[in-house]
């Protein structure tokens, strides 16, 4: 099997590159720009990753999947939500979680059909 202390230092990895690159998106492009598409390319990402039987080993599935875009996604659309109730757009804050929950799942199914039909 794999090396627990391998699996865990390969997502730490993965985690700390995503989340390095969520930084970046979100100083070139601004706070709430950036949430939204760190959301729909990370959802976009693990659809094509999960489509690809290659990222089913787990050590690149602990790399790509769990830790890359867990640190890339982590957190954004609970961040997204808080700040619009911080801007007093309560329910609009929610009706926008779950729009961005859809173009997630949305993301999520393109980027999968694609990856699925060119893995085959």
């Amino acid at each position: 099997m794999f090396n627990d202390g391998r699996i865990m230092r390969l997502t730490f990895l993965g985690g700390a590159l995503g989340s390095l690159m969520r930084f970046a998106v979100g100083a070139v492009l601004g706070d709430l720009i950036s949430l939204i598409i760190v959301n729909l390319l990370g959802a976009a990402l693990l659809g094509w990753l999960n489509a690809n039987k290659k990222y089913d080993n787990g050590e690149l599935s602990a790399l790509w999947k769990t830790g890359f875009a867990g640190g890339f996604t982590t957190m954004s659309g609970v961040a997204t939500v808080l700040y619009f109730e911080s801007a007093s757009l309560g329910l609009m804050s929610y009706t926008l979680g779950f729009l961005f929950l859809g173009l997630g799942l949305a993301a999520y199914w393109f980027a999968f059909v694609i990856s699925r039909k060119q893995n085959r």
